[in-house]
This record gives structure tokens, C-alpha cells and sequence, in this order.
């Protein structure tokens, strides 16, 4: 082999063993000697057999029959080109792979070596390093599911509390366009009702109120059949709604979400936004949108109905009460009236007889007044007027009591309230002649139509309220006193009714006019009576009220204003 040759292969980085296949002689460069650990002494076979010792075969792509051979061995003795991978052991744990190519030039054979170790770690690396690479990007991908589940949870979470804050629809409405605008940069929101298959009434739009609230308009059939399977319709759009004559100012993307009712349509949300794609994402949550106001709109429209029919029972609840009022106060004085009927011709009948002898008496002794001695005949006379002054008053007494229940008198009437005030007074004689003084300060009024018994019940009511009140403060002991004032104010009457009883305590002033409600001992009282009151004046289309205070002087006040129209 020529010098020249020689020191080109001598300096070449990779081993190389050179076999002068006449004289069995072999050469090996440096890279070779510090690679195997060979010492340039040893160039014959039989001294390198222990470098094939160290070989065996990874794999290898052999033109030749005998395998059992090591890939060092194989390489020289072979005499085709031969190429194939080694494995070359140094130590008990230390390997290095080598590319082996063998190839024979005249007399020579050439064995080269490649050492393919970190080439065959770079790509084993490489390998790992693409199957992280896509463990990474499965982790990415599901990571990423992870947080856009996580924020679709927080956004439906979100708009389920604003929902869930409220029954009232405009406002749950409203409150949830409010939160699709932020979700999707909104530009315009409405929320249409439907009214039939095609035809939507838009009822709130946000952020703005549009020139088309309160308006009906149409879509195409294909969009309303997509919407009643319970999906979105998402186009590009320049108008609000299909027959609109408001154009947008540039295109925007039309979002249509519908909004289902126990499976059937019943409204949509139109979204405006200036986003051109809508994303897997946010298709997801469009439709737990949907759900939630779906659901929300469920839940106020039986909270409605049930409100609706409590406000309905309340409603009956209230007019079986005053019916029952009605009927036990047309009982109790249908039964007074009956009663005083009764009473009245039981009285009536023995006063005729008296009245009637009280006058042939007067008649006989005054036949007699020249016979008869003078002192006898003024006994008589006197007894004789004394007589029929208490005739006449229990005549006018019983006239009263019938004139007060008046059964007959069930259609308006005019009357003069002063003198309705006085026929009362008449009846409650027996009770304030006794330590009770009445101050009447009667106005100059005109009549009014009126129910007349039926406001004699509210003053008589109002007035053995008054009485009762002063001999509970008073007792016997005088000092009572109840002001009786009537006036024209406008078109409307005014009487007012003051006592200085025990007046109403704080506590009691807010039930005063409940049915049932009773300050007197068991038996004394139904607690009926100003319930009742309050009701007739109510039927005369005016209002009653009080006041209960304590004066400067110590002593207590207690007054009942009663306001009735002229004109009822």
C-alpha cells in the first residue's frame, strides 16, 4: 500500500482496518488502535480475534451462507461487500454500536466502522421526544377541554345565579341578555315571544331599546323549523330580522337561540356580535344557556300561576269574609228587627188601653171639676199629665226602634245625618243620661243619599264604643264626655266622634277594623262591629278612620272620622 494511501487512511476519524488478504497481514489506523484498544504490533488474525470476541450481531444484511460467525469475523473472511450493524461490548455494562462495512479492493480488504451509538441514542431520543411530544399535545388538548369545560361551568354557573336571583321575567330576561353580551361582545340582544309557527314578538332588547320592540315579524320557514329542533341558527346577517327595514351598519354575525318550554318552542334571543366564528366552546354554551333560561322560565312561569291563583284564593277568601259579614249583620238585624217588631205591637197594645183610659179619665174629672175639691182636682190633673208625657215618650220610643232597623229600607234614600245622629242618640238615652255629657256641634248640611239604617248601625257601633270606653275610665263617677261634629268639606261629608274614654292602645290600632278582633271580655263582644262598619262605609264609597293619643292635660282622646260623598 502506497504512503500516500496509507497516511489518508491513517488520519481518517473512523476506524479502519486494511487486511493484505495475500500475506494475511493487517492494518490498522489510529482511530481503530484507540477505539478497540489494539496495539499497532498486533496486524495478524489471530492477534485481533479477540476485538471479534467483543462483536455480535444487532442485525445485518449478509450476501453468504454461514452465520455463525461474529460481525468481525464475518467482515474480513467474507469476500462480498457485507454490511451490517455490531455491537461492540467494551465492559460488563458498556456497548457501543457500530456500522460495519466491508468491502474488498484487489488484495485488500477493507473493514470500516462507523460508530452509530449516539446516532442510535439521538434517534431512540427522537423517538421518545415524539412520543412525549404527543403525550403533550394530549395533555395540551385535554387540558385545554379541562379549562374550556371549566369556564363553561363558571359562565353557566354565573348566569344560573343571576337567573336564580329573580322570578320576575322581564327581569331574569334581561339579566341574561346582559351576560350574553359579555360572553359574545354583543353589539345588540332582543328576546322575541312567539306568537305562531313563524311569527315572534320582540318584548326586551338590549343594550338599547329598538323602533322595533313591541312588533311582530317573520323568519323563514328553514330557519324556525331548525330552531323548534331545539338548535341555534348562526349566519352572517345586515338586518335585525328578516323584515326589518333597519340594516346594520357592517356585518355582523346573527346568532338565533332558542328558548324551549316543556320541549316546544317558546321564545328565542337573537345575538348580534361581530365575531366571525363561533367555536365548539361557545356553541356548547349557547346551548346550556338555552337550558338554564329554558329552566328559569319554567320555574316563573309556575311560580306565576301558583301566585295567581294564591292572589285568586286571597281574592275569594276575602269576599266569603265580607259575605259572611254581610249575612251575619243582615241576620243579626233582620233578628233585631223581628225582635223589636215583636217587642213594639206587645207594647203597643196595652199603651192604646192606657193611653185611651188616661183620656176618659181626663174627661171624667173634668166633668166633675166643679164637684169635686180643688186640691183632689189638681191631684188629678197633674197625675193625669204626668201620665201622658210618659205615654207619648214610650210611644216615640218604640217609633224610634222601628224607625232605626227601617227593614223596608233597602234601596238609597235621601236623609239628613243630623237628624240620624239624634235618632241614635234617642236609642242610647238610657245609657248617657247617667254621667255622660253629649256636645252636638252639627253643621248646616245638606242631605246625602244614603243607606240610612245602615249608617244608624255604624253610629250606634262607634258610639257604645265611646260609652263603653268612659265607664271603663270613668266609671259612674262623671266626667265623660263625647263630641258629635258634622261638616260640608267639598263634596263630601265629614262626622267625626270624639270621646275622652281609655282611648286604643299602640298595639292594637293595626287590627281595629279586623273581623274576629275583640278588646271586651268573652261574651261581651264578636269583635264584628267596626269590621262591619268599615264595610258600610266602604258600600257608600267612603272611608272611615281614627285617632287615639293622650293630651297634654293627661286625659285620653279617642276619634272616628267618617267621610262619605254627597253623591254616592
Amino acid at each position: 500500500m502506497s504512503t500516500l494511501l496509507r497516511s489518508f487512511y491513517h488520519n481518517l476519524r473512523e476506524p479502519i482496518i486494511i487486511c493484505d488478504l495475500q500475506s494475511g497481514l493487517f492494518y490498522q489506523n489510529k482511530a481503530c488502535l484507540n477505539a478497540f484498544k489494539i496495539s499497532p504490533e498486533n496486524n495478524t488474525l489471530k492477534s485481533l480475534n479477540k476485538i471479534g470476541y467483543k462483536f455480535h450481531f444487532d442485525f445485518c444484511i449478509l450476501n453468504g451462507d454461514d452465520m455463525t460467525l461474529t460481525p468481525f469475523d464475518e467482515a474480513i473472511k467474507s469476500k462480498l461487500s457485507y454490511t451490517t450493524y455490531g455491537i461492540y461490548q467494551e465492559s460488563e455494562r458498556k456497548y457501543s454500536y457500530y456500522l460495519i462495512n466491508a468491502f474488498s479492493i484487489k488484495k485488500y480488504r477493507i473493514i470500516y466502522f462507523y460508530d452509530c451509538t449516539k446516532d442510535l441514542e439521538c434517534e431512540k431520543a427522537f423517538e421518545e421526544n415524539e412520543k412525549l411530544k404527543i403525550q403533550n399535545r394530549e395533555f395540551l388538548n385535554t387540558n385545554s377541554k379541562a379549562q374550556n369545560q371549566a369556564v363553561k361551568m363558571a359562565l353557566l354557573n354565573r348566569i344560573s345565579t343571576s337567573l336564580s336571583k329573580t322570578l320576575d321575567l322581564d327581569t331574569m330576561i334581561l339579566s341574561a341578555l346582559k351576560e350574553l353580551s359579555i360572553i359574545f361582545d354583543a353589539k345588540m340582544l332582543y328576546f322575541a315571544k312567539m306568537i305562531s309557527k313563524n311569527e315572534f314578538e320582540i318584548e326586551t332588547s338590549y343594550p338599547n331599546k329598538t323602533q322595533d320592540n313591541k312588533k311582530t315579524f317573520f323568519f323563514a320557514n328553514k330557519i324556525t323549523d331548525i330552531l323548534q329542533e331545539g338548535k341555534n341558527n348562526i349566519q352572517t346577517s345586515l338586518k335585525i330580522h328578516d323584515k326589518s327595514k333597519n340594516t346594520l351598519q357592517t356585518p355582523l354575525t346573527r346568532i338565533i337561540m332558542p328558548v324551549m318550554k316543556r320541549g316546544e318552542l317558546f321564545s328565542i334571543i337573537v345575538i348580534f356580535t361581530p365575531k366571525k366564528n363561533i367555536t365548539e366552546l361557545e356553541g356548547e354554551l349557547l346551548r346550556g344557556i338555552s337550558m338554564q333560561i329554558s329552566n328559569a322560565l319554567i320555574s316563573a312561569s309556575l311560580f306565576y300561576e301558583v301566585n295567581k291563583q294564591k292572589e285568586e284564593l286571597q281574592k275569594t277568601l276575602n269576599e266569603l269574609k265580607e259575605t259572611q259579614l254581610q249575612l251575619i249583620n243582615s241576620e243579626k238585624m233582620a233578628s233585631l228587627g223581628q225582635l223589636i217588631a215583636s217587642v213594639a205591637h206587645e207594647i203597643n197594645t196595652p199603651l192604646a188601653s192606657i193611653s185611651s183610659n188616661n183620656e176618659m179619665t181626663k174627661k171624667l174629672y173634668l166633668q166633675f171639676k166643679d164637684s169635686v175639691d180643688s186640691e183632689i182636682f189638681e191631684l188629678l190633673n197633674d197625675t193625669n199629665s204626668i201620665d201622658f208625657e210618659a205615654i207619648k215618650r214610650i210611644a216615640n220610643l218604640v217609633q224610634s226602634l222601628k224607625r232605626f232597623v227601617r227593614l223596608d229600607e233597602t234601596v238609597v234614600q235621601k236623609a239628613n245625618i243630623n237628624k240620624e245622629l239624634d235618632l241614635t242618640l234617642s236609642i242610647l238615652r238610657h245609657k248617657t243620661k247617667k254621667g255622660i255629657e253629649i256636645i252636638k256641634n252639627y253643621g248646616q248640611i245638606d242631605e246625602i243619599e244614603c243607606y240610612p239604617n245602615m249608617l244608624n248601625q255604624v253610629f250606634l257601633n262607634i258610639l257604645m264604643n265611646g260609652i263603653q270606653s268612659i265607664e271603663k275610665e270613668k266609671g259612674q263617677s262623671g266626667g265623660g264626655k263625647i263630641e258629635i261634629e258634622t261638616k260640608e268639606e267639598g263634596c263630601n261629608l265629614i262626622i267625626k266622634i270624639t270621646d275622652n274614654g281609655s282611648g286604643i292602645k299602640e298595639s292594637d290600632k293595626n287590627k281595629i277594623f279586623t273581623a274576629g278582633f275583640t278588646t271586651k271580655k268573652v261574651g261581651e263582644g264578636t269583635g264584628l262591629g267596626l269590621a262591619i262598619c268599615k264595610k258600610i262605609i266602604e258600600k257608600h264609597k267612603g272611608k272611615i278612620t281614627f285617632d287615639s293619643k293622650t293630651l297634654k292635660s293627661g286625659e285620653k282622646s279617642t276619634s272616628f272620622k267618617i267621610v262619605i260623598p254627597k253623591k254616592s
